[in-house]
């Protein structure tokens, strides 16, 4: 007999600084970010990586992110990790725990970007309220994000019209990626959105949702993010004595209080959360010098690289199901219409595909769209300056992958072009269209060979379990692919009104 999927669910159970990051590849030079259109109302450093409020990315590639002369865009389709955030219980936790080392230590001064020390404490006014919930910060993103989009592509979606978006679940009691969603709707859709939009749920815990969520490596036992593992370590080993040491002889006396290297790690993350809570920029955003604040922008590529992207070999495979769905659906166009699981009625989508998921995702999704297929792995001793995997420029949060599907002179066939955090990547090998773009065609090639060289899905996620995962995924007439994108009505998901 075939295992059931109740049974299946239990069984899931230094060297030195390069002179430019990059190469020079970071646009903004070192200049202050955000406090502006579509952004959190304050500045902050553009090299927070996953703990940044969104900016616009830089254009690394010197593509304007204009359709090309004579191309229109007549389907788009985004991934989004949810927006700005309060901290996990603990993170806040552990700005506590500095907090009452502070107040505790014996009688000291602080100097420098350190003067504000003493008086410190962390900026949540009801943690019991805020911990994990999407943040002022993040609604702001959010609305500008729906704005964004309505006015960046105003042919894709008129008055009365119906609408909706996806999200993944994420946890229950930790509702931001869904409520990332539903406030994207609100500033997309307009007034009418609780009536005209919906928000379309996806259980990331259900296993029928095997390949076939926004987070499919939630439900596999052999995905490990080891955040970067000895890489991350060797890096934090290079570069945080040296911060530390510096920063702890702005204190005196001497031993009055001495920060860990740890501690000290944390600094650039107070950075960006206090930034986008409280709109104003934070004092821990002046602690650390610039190249300082590179080599945690490193820290954070490397964590990303090897934990969920390129470097992490399987790890980055998990969003191919999705990626292959989305390509299918520019493939049908934006004409195409749908029958559903449960409904003999055909219906229309809508040419925008708007999803929300996490920052993992969004690094397996980016380590397969063929935009950093050239990127050597990234060395755990120094910076690269060839280097174009940068967390900073794409993993923020409501960090965004866009695909938009080309139409040019009127006829022939349709292009790909990716934006990252609005900046256009050329897909590497792939870049003859208008713009840079990759033809569709050329494109669905380029992920079908992808989605098989990296082998089963339910091997790659089940590893030794893969053939009872099959059993009982056939038991239930379902496949490891995804389908939610032209089926609405799967029973592990479920709708919210925005």
């Amino acid at each position: 007999m075939a295992p059931t999927f109740a049974t299946l669910f239990l069984l899931i159970g230094a060297s030195g600084l390069a002179a430019a990051h990059g190469g020079g590849s970071n646009a903004h030079g070192g200049v202050d970010v955000g406090a502006g259109p579509g952004t959190i109302g304050a500045q902050f450093p553009p090299y927070l990586g996953g703990n940044s409020p969104w900016f616009p990315g830089p254009d690394v590639n010197n593509i304007p992110n204009q359709p090309p002369a004579g191309c229109s865009v007549d389907m788009a389709a985004f991934t989004s990790r949810h927006g700005s955030r309060y901290p996990d219980p603990g993170s806040y936790n552990g700005w506590v725990a500095l907090q009452t080392k502070i107040q505790s230590a014996p009688k000291f001064q602080a100097q420098g970007s350190l003067k504000f020390i003493s008086t410190w404490k962390p900026v949540l006014r009801n943690p019991e309220l805020e911990l994990s919930l999407v943040s002022l910060g993040g609604y702001k993103e959010l609305y500008d994000m729906g704005y964004t989009y309505r006015t960046r592509y105003p042919q894709l979606y008129s008055e009365n019209q119906t609408f909706l978006a996806w999200a993944n679940m994420y946890q229950a009691n930790q509702p931001r990626v869904v409520d990332s969603a539903r406030l994207f709707v609100r500033g997309y859709v307009g007034p009418d959105s609780t009536t005209r939009g919906s928000v379309y749920v996806l259980n990331n815990t259900d296993p029928r949702g095997v390949a076939n969520s926004l987070a499919p490596s939630d439900l596999c036992p052999m995905y490990k993010d080891t955040s970067g593992g000895i890489n991350a370590t060797t890096w934090n080993d290079i570069y945080l004595p040296k911060v530390t040491a510096r920063l702890n002889k702005l204190i005196g006396p001497h031993s009055a209080l001495n920060f860990t290297t740890s501690e000290v790690s944390q600094f650039p993350v107070l950075c960006g959360f206090e930034s986008q809570i409280t709109g104003t920029r934070s004092p821990f955003c002046d602690v650390f010098t610039k190249d300082e604040l590179r080599d945690f922008e490193y820290a954070q590529d490397i964590r990303y690289y090897y934990g969920a992207g390129p470097g992490a070999v399987k790890n980055s495979t998990f969003m191919l199901p999705f990626l292959s769905a989305v390509v299918s659906r520019f493939v049908d166009g934006p004409d195409k219409e749908y029958t559903s699981s449960k409904s003999s009625a055909p219906y229309k989508l809508p040419p925008l595909i708007a999803t929300f998921s996490n920052d993992g995702q969004i690094n397996q999704l980016a380590s397969n769209i063929g935009v950093f297929d050239d990127q050597a792995p990234l060395p755990p001793t120094h910076i690269p300056r060839d280097q174009k995997y940068i967390a900073s420029n794409f993993v923020t949060m409501r960090g965004t992958i866009t695909f938009e599907r080309l139409t040019c002179g009127g006829k022939g066939d349709p292009y790909v072009r990716i934006l990252l955090n609005d900046a256009v990547y050329p897909v590497v090998g792939c870049d003859s269209g208008p713009g840079r773009s990759c033809p569709l065609k050329q494109y669905e090639k380029i992920v079908a060979k992808k989605q098989k060289d990296s082998g089963s899905f339910v091997e790659n996620c089940f590893g030794a379990k893969a053939s009872g995962a099959e059993q009982s995924l056939a038991a239930e007439g379902l496949q490891a692919k995804t389908t939610f994108l032209t089926d609405i009505n799967l029973p592990w998901e479920y709708v919210v009104q925005p």
